[in-house]
């Protein structure tokens, strides 16, 4: 059976608007591309330099038909100048409402900076590292059920915004223990509660894995990752997505396949002044379990302006 015909453009089509639609990539002259309605069409193709357009770039129109993209201009983006993005100033300057808080800084990794809580003989220390990196140790040292905990004061984070934890940990003895790593974490020797947060957990009477636990002030819910906890660096990563149609807030251990959890997400309000980051362990027997705390970030967008 015969391909049935197909309809094809030659000099004597028109440029209708059921052939030349939104879909359309446009090639012509410069000055010929200036008189077109670009709302029309989404992408064009410059053939000489005139009109405002330049030889061979495809350029990409907004709705609006008047604001244009020059894509073939785009191939460098390295923020320093108004050809490839912007400068990194103006980027700062524009987004007034991002917020980087990194403490890898030597200083920020010193226990005096954190607000710290220990139980039975838990204790907290000034560490350096087998590799030569300094850390917190949190030990809960020998008596079982003991607790060391450190948070950090005085700056929030809304829960209706982007954002990202990251930390790097060690946990020393992967056995008999509790560990809570996160935002707006419950304390290790609490029961879990319906406050806000996002918290990456361990806690070795259910399983050795690492879970994803949130709360949105109604109830909260964990969730098993299915990777096990070792004894080596481990890299933890919280990427709450609250603007999504459904939110969601992904945990990353390491670079293992993300866990991805859509219920009991917390979506308003802000974190307690004294808890936007938590690091908390205890034992569950009678031997230290200590955990280094090698350094974390949280990435997110404020609630109100810089300036």
């Amino acid at each position: 059976m015969p391909a049935p015909d197909v309809a094809k453009w030659d000099d004597n089509t028109n440029g209708d608007a059921s052939r030349q639609n939104i879909t359309g990539v446009i090639r012509n002259l410069g000055t010929y591309l200036a008189t077109l309605n670009k709302s029309e069409f989404t992408l064009v193709v410059a053939n000489d330099t005139s009109g405002g357009y330049t030889k061979d770039h495809v350029y990409l129109f907004a709705q609006d038909g008047v604001t244009k993209i020059d894509l073939s201009a785009t191939q460098n983006h390295t923020h320093t100048g108004a050809n490839d993005g912007g400068t990194l100033k103006e980027l700062f300057t524009n987004n007034p409402k991002f917020m980087v808080l990194q403490l890898t800084k030597t200083q920020d990794l010193l226990k005096a900076n954190w607000i710290q809580a220990v139980s039975g003989t838990g204790t907290i220390e000034d560490f350096t590292s087998g590799a030569g990196e300094r850390a917190i140790r949190l030990r809960p040292n020998a008596t079982s059920a003991s607790k060391a905990q450190v948070s950090y004061p005085h700056i929030q984070m809304g829960f209706a915004n982007i954002a990202m934890f990251q930390s790097k940990l060690l946990i020393e003895t992967a056995s008999s223990l509790a560990l809570h790593t996160g935002v707006a974490c419950d304390d290790i020797d609490a029961a879990d509660s319906n406050t806000r947060k996002l918290q990456a957990e361990v806690c070795t009477t259910t399983n050795t894995n690492w879970w994803l636990r949130t709360a949105d002030n109604s109830g909260n819910t964990a969730s098993d990752t299915t990777i096990a906890i070792s004894t080596n660096r481990v890299s933890v990563k919280i990427i709450h997505l609250p603007t999504l149609g459904t939110p969601e807030t992904d945990l990353y251990i390491d670079t293992g396949t993300v866990l991805q959890k859509t219920s009991n997400i917390p979506v308003s309000s802000n974190t307690s002044d004294l808890n936007i980051l938590k690091h908390s362990i205890k034992n569950s027997t009678g031997a230290d379990r200590p955990l280094q705390m090698l350094g974390c970030r949280l990435t997110y967008e404020v609630n109100d302006e810089w300036f």
